[in-house]
């Protein structure tokens, strides 16, 4: 059995490219893989993505370490592929990742510090991050804190110093929360702000994490997750949001801070005059209604080429208040669709028409007895599903109808 790989990303996050030998061939997955003697490559562990890169020129799609600590580079190489092989880390993400991981650590010992809150578990993501805390509920004056008390680390560019220990040596320093492993343990240290075991990438410094910023929370199991970004995507983040915010209230000619208020108002607004329309829109289909089933009462028939699926169920719901027999009403757009209802004095089950009702829609429905509901495929199957169906309750209901 090959011995474990030696991780050289433990001691040295910045070096990218290196040779190496293959130790042993594999798979991860049903992908091939490779695992090399030695590796600047990180495996996904800890909450962090693994690595991208290149291995001899041919992609790296994935890094895994398995129960025995061997690191398994997912990458399709050729058989004849040996010796030393040139190794590349894609720095671009390595460093957004580094990012990511160190302001993590520096913000959830900002949480401990301000909020006395936990760090019950994190997850650093392809585009954002997130902790969740033992925390009740959180507001934005409690994340302006936060974010100050974070920063302040970052913009002080403290050193990270990483060091190795085993068990005795750890009685030297306190940890934000006790270590998950046991052996020879990595430790890294902001000197006094943060102290935890973990094994994954960190800056030199904490100027390099450049920004640390919450973009929005939510409320899971009890507890607060929050999503938080650093350094290049809290930058790009700020961009559009900056360009949403200023362009919104240019085409509005309003200063950036009147817009919410502003956006409040309409919808506001909008919901009055939505409320409004239905109401008369209500009222409308009413007289239609009852203009439609006439003295006496008679069944009615009506396609409309245009009429919300909503508004012909009003309408099949409104003609049988006013006494009809029975209804068949459809409609081409914008929904394709057919609703047939009857009186509920009557024993004919409706039921019974919806096999053939939606073979000839092309589609799908059901009901009740007294009312079914279909939806076409589109507005010709919509028009000779509504043809049947008026036809067939004609046959089976008798009487005339407009």
């Amino acid at each position: 059995m090959s011995m474990p790989s030696e991780r050289l990303y433990y001691d040295d996050s910045y070096t990218t490219r290196f040779d190496a030998q293959i130790a042993a061939r594999g798979e991860h997955k049903g992908r091939p893989a490779v695992e090399l003697d030695r590796t600047y490559f990180y495996p996904e562990s800890g909450g962090q993505e693994a690595d991208r890169g290149a291995i001899g020129g041919v992609p790296v799609a994935d890094v895994q370490a398995d129960d025995d600590g061997r690191v398994w580079h997912v990458v399709d190489l050729p058989d004849a592929a040996a010796g030393a092989l040139s190794g590349a880390v894609d720095w671009k993400r390595r460093f957004d990742n580094m990012q990511q991981h160190t302001g993590q650590h520096i913000l959830s010992a900002a949480f401990e510090r301000v909020l006395d809150a936990p760090t019950l578990s994190s997850h650093l993501g392809e585009e954002r991050s997130t902790l969740e805390m033992g925390l009740a509920d959180a507001d934005w004056r409690a994340i302006e804190r936060l974010e100050e008390a974070a920063n302040q680390i970052v913009w002080e560019d403290r050193p990270i110093d990483l060091h190795w220990v085993d068990q005795e040596g750890l009685k030297r320093f306190t940890l934000r929360k006790p270590p998950a492993v046991t052996g020879r343990i990595r430790i890294v240290e902001i000197p006094e702000w943060d102290v935890s075991a973990c094994g994954g990438t960190h800056t030199r410094r904490t100027g390099e994490v450049g920004v640390i910023k919450i973009v929005r929370w939510e409320k899971v199991r009890g507890n607060v997750r929050f999503e938080f970004l650093c350094g290049a995507r809290a930058l790009h983040d700020h961009a559009w949001r900056t360009e949403a915010l200023i362009e919104g209230a240019r085409r509005r000619t309003l200063k950036d801070r009147e817009l919410l208020a502003h956006l409040e108002r309409a919808a506001s607004e909008r919901d009055e005059l939505r409320k409004r329309v239905t109401e008369m829109s209500e009222r409308l289909i009413g007289i239609e209604a009852k203009e439609a089933v006439g003295e006496p009462p008679r069944p009615v028939v009506r396609f409309d080429a245009d009429r919300p699926r909503e508004e012909v169920r009003r309408f099949v719901i409104l003609c049988l208040a006013q006494g009809a027999p029975w209804v068949a009403a459809g409609a081409s757009a914008p929904d394709a669709v057919v609703m047939l209802g009857r009186a509920r004095s009557g024993d004919f089950d409706l039921r019974t028409l919806v096999p053939t009702l939606t073979g000839t829609a092309q589609g799908k429905g059901g009901g009740s007895p007294d009312l079914i509901q279909v939806s076409a495929a589109d507005a010709n199957a919509a028009r000779a599903a509504f043809d049947w169906a008026a036809s067939e309750l004609r046959a089976r209901l008798g009487a005339e109808s407009v």
